[in-house]
């Protein structure tokens, strides 16, 4: 499966109104079906390949240090390509962000909570005293 990066600001805004969102200590995950001009190429008259896409953010608020923030944005490139074919599903989009708890977390923490996340965004039904889900229906 291909990852695609999401880099304009309007479509970070675009998926945070119109998806699911799932929270662990370290990580907010959003989830929503990508848009349909994605899917389809006119020009070629193709569908697209397996792809999803995906963003990530980690604010200022996370850390005032640039370096630290990069770091954080390299664990979770890296943590996401890796867990990508096994959890996550095609033609959806998805924007990782960075809690504050990421600075202190090492690897295997922030893989184990990205983990979680993806596996409770696509089956909200399981019922735990974990993190919740909130569905938006805009």
């Amino acid at each position: 499966m291909k990852i695609i990066s999401i880099k304009k600001s309007a479509e970070f805004q675009k998926i945070s109104k119109k998806s699911d969102k799932f929270y662990s200590k370290t990580v907010l995950l959003l989830s929503s079906p990508s848009p349909q001009n994605y899917l389809f190429n006119p020009e070629q008259s193709k569908n697209a390949k397996d792809f999803c896409r995906v963003g990530y953010t980690v604010a200022k608020t996370v850390s005032k240090s640039a370096v630290v923030r990069n770091l954080a944005k390299r664990r979770l490139r890296e943590i996401f390509r890796a867990i990508a074919p096994k959890f996550v599903k095609k033609n959806h989009d998805y924007v990782v962000i960075a809690r504050r708890e990421i600075v202190d977390a090492d690897f295997a923490k922030i893989s184990a909570d990205l983990q979680f996340c993806l596996k409770r965004i696509h089956n909200p039904n399981n019922n735990s005293s974990q993190p919740k889900i909130v569905k938006n229906d805009r």
